[in-house]
């Protein structure tokens, strides 16, 4: 354990451990894997799967197998979208965008994804086509969601395929597109980037591997081996506007990319005269450790620093540490945290890497980190492995610039469901945490779309049909509902360690320690629909002592163990009017649209005692 752990109490006080509660179970024609997970500027949640990742049962006489992948081009397998309401804990079903489009294949299933400033959702890519052994392609598809009328629009083609993208938002709002996989070339990563422009509806292409100082056009040391952006890449923005690519990412086994990189970039964006784009990289510091996959990354609250926790190292094949696959020589899940500081904060032009070898309680993979209003760092979800052992209890992190990495840790009441690869986790307008989804191996559909998962790997990596036990080794048929009184009731036939389903459909919530402080919780009674980069605005709120805090925290937008939307800034404020049980606030807006982008906001005020109040949306815009 971390020196700078510590256990929850015994008797688990909210007021110290948090407190959890379960959502009721979707109905049958809503249920949820929560692939794709964003937070609206009307509150609601939207849960896009696609595919899902799921294989197919055929029926040979008497006997029914499952036969790898779904038909990406079929619409019943691809519709899979659902809307969450936290108010009233209502999932309802909404379209999914046409299973085609421009004659190819139309699939959600690891798309990248952003809310663009006017807070409708961008979609990027997804599956263009399963294959034997676990290959994909990745599909060329531009998806737009509409917030305020629930529908979709066709944006146009990419110039090449992308599975496993990852969206950064720039400045001036557009979208930098990096990564995935191609269209025609299974399991081959897709080179270029692509800079969007959403009021012009147009794609700017630029080859990486022609670039100097790109990764792709950057040998590592001592080899004759180029470096990579492997999929689902972690780029986070500085205050200067370049874009920070860690290396660390969200890969998947069989994809060729060097996993023995410890290097980061910084890329420039930069406009003519005449408009046009050029792009520009410096190879910047080295990280402690080699480039790790499935674990989690945030930029620092108030900060252009950027945090990664965990993840598995050595690799990025996401069965490592099943019970039925060899061990992989080298290969083990990180429980470090690595710390990036700006210019600005070391000697060194291009930043500086710290580590804290040993800072989780225990290795995790498949994490989420969840930016809280008073600054603290929830993090939850993952197992020990990427796919197996899950871990059950969140983690608080507490600023503290004189702990290791800068953070205290305190562990927080556990989690009743596990949620291993494809989970989610938002922070909600009221404060509290949406946990969701889950997805420890490939469920298996049906003709009519019964989905099964009590379902498992063998040898050969691939499903069948889990042979259940209970805890002292007996045959027990599975239970959907059993398994969600009692998770860790069920075991597969010759393992230790309790069975997890395919999928999990469940949603939980969880409150974090603030919202059980003493007293009562204030909120804010009037605030701004818009508020403009640099200005000041007025909020009233209800406090009857001196101001607290006034924060933005962007809208989550949430995939595979990295949320591309949450950023927090302070507001600074200062008293203007103090009435009976309220107060008028003068707020002064962030300048920089760099570490901020334009887009909707939770504008939240923390007391004096840190309890956070409900949130307000806001638009910040130029």
């Amino acid at each position: 354990m971390s020196a700078n752990v510590n256990a929850a109490t015994a008797e688990e006080d909210p007021q110290t451990a948090g407190a959890w509660e379960s959502v009721p179970m979707p109905s049958q024609q809503t249920l949820a894997q929560a692939v794709h997970s964003v937070l609206l500027p009307n509150g609601k949640v939207l849960i896009a799967n696609g595919s899902s990742f799921r294989n197919t049962i055929v029926t040979e006489g008497d006997t029914q197998k499952i036969q790898e992948g779904v038909d990406s081009g079929d619409y019943d397998s691809v519709n899979n979208t659902v809307l969450f309401d936290p108010q009233t804990a209502e999932f309802v079903k909404t379209p999914s965008p046409p299973a085609v489009q421009h004659q190819e294949n139309n699939d959600l299933f690891c798309a990248g994804h952003l809310q663009q400033a006017d807070g409708n959702v961008l979609f990027v890519g997804g599956t263009g086509r399963y294959y034997p052994g676990g290959r994909f392609t990745g599909s060329r598809q531009l998806n737009l969601y509409n917030w305020r009328d629930n529908t979709w629009s066709d944006k146009g083609q990419l110039k090449e395929g992308r599975w496993y993208p990852s969206l950064v938002p720039l400045a001036d709002g557009k979208i930098a597109i990096f990564s995935g996989l191609k269209l025609n070339e299974p399991n081959q990563i897709n080179q270029g980037l692509e800079i969007y422009d959403p009021l012009l509806n147009k794609l700017d292409y630029f080859d990486l591997a022609q670039i100097a100082n790109s990764p792709f056009n950057t040998k590592l040391e001592s080899s004759s081996v180029y470096d990579s952006i492997d999929l689902y890449p972690r780029i986070l923005p500085t205050a200067t506007g370049k874009l920070l690519i860690t290396g660390d990412e969200a890969g998947i086994a069989n994809v060729l990319a060097p996993h023995s990189s410890k290097k980061s970039y910084l890329m420039a964006v930069a406009k003519d005269t005449g408009g046009k784009l050029s792009v520009s990289f410096e190879v910047g510091a080295d990280k402690a450790e080699t480039s790790k996959a499935y674990g989690t990354a945030f930029q620092v609250p108030n900060s252009e620093d950027v945090v990664l926790l965990g993840g598995l190292t050595g690799t990025n094949d996401i069965g490592f540490g099943l019970p039925n696959k060899p061990d992989i020589p080298g290969a083990s899940v990180a429980s470090s945290l690595q710390r990036w500081q700006a210019p600005g904060k070391t000697d060194t032009p291009s930043g500086q890497w710290s580590q804290t070898p040993a800072f989780l309680a225990e290795p995790r993979a498949n994490l989420q980190a969840v930016i809280l209003p008073d600054k603290e760092v929830l993090v939850v979800n993952g197992g020990v492995y990427p796919e197996y052992r899950p871990v059950y209890e969140p983690l608080l992190l507490s600023p503290n610039p004189q702990a290791n990495g800068g953070y205290d840790i305190k562990r927080m009441k556990a989690a009743h469901l596990p949620r291993l690869y494809h989970n989610g986790a938002l922070l909600l307008p009221d404060a509290r945490v949406l946990i969701i989804g889950g997805n420890a191996n490939r469920a298996a559909r049906d003709s009519v779309g019964n989905i099964r998962v009590d379902t498992i790997r063998d040898a050969k990596e691939f499903n069948v049909f889990a042979k259940l036990t209970d805890q002292a080794g007996q045959p027990k048929a599975f239970d959907l509902d059993e398994f969600y009184q009692h998770p860790q009731s069920y075991y597969a036939e010759g393992d230790t360690q309790p069975f997890v389903p395919a999928e999990i459909w469940q949603a939980e919530i969880f409150s974090p320690p603030y919202l059980f402080k003493p007293g009562v919780r204030p909120e804010i009674i009037q605030a701004p629909e818009f508020i403009k980069y640099g200005q000041t605005g007025l909020v009233t709120v209800s406090a009857a002592e001196a101001a607290g805090d006034l924060v933005l925290v962007k809208l989550g937008s949430v995939t595979h163990s990295f949320d591309y939307g949450q950023r927090l800034v302070d507001l600074p404020i200062a008293i203007k009017e103090h009435k009976a049980g309220s107060a008028i606030i003068k707020f002064n807006a962030p300048s920089n649209a760099n570490l901020y982008p334009p887009g909707y906001y939770m504008m939240f005020y923390l007391n004096a005692a840190g309890k956070p109040s409900h949130a307000k949306m806001v638009r910040l815009e130029s």
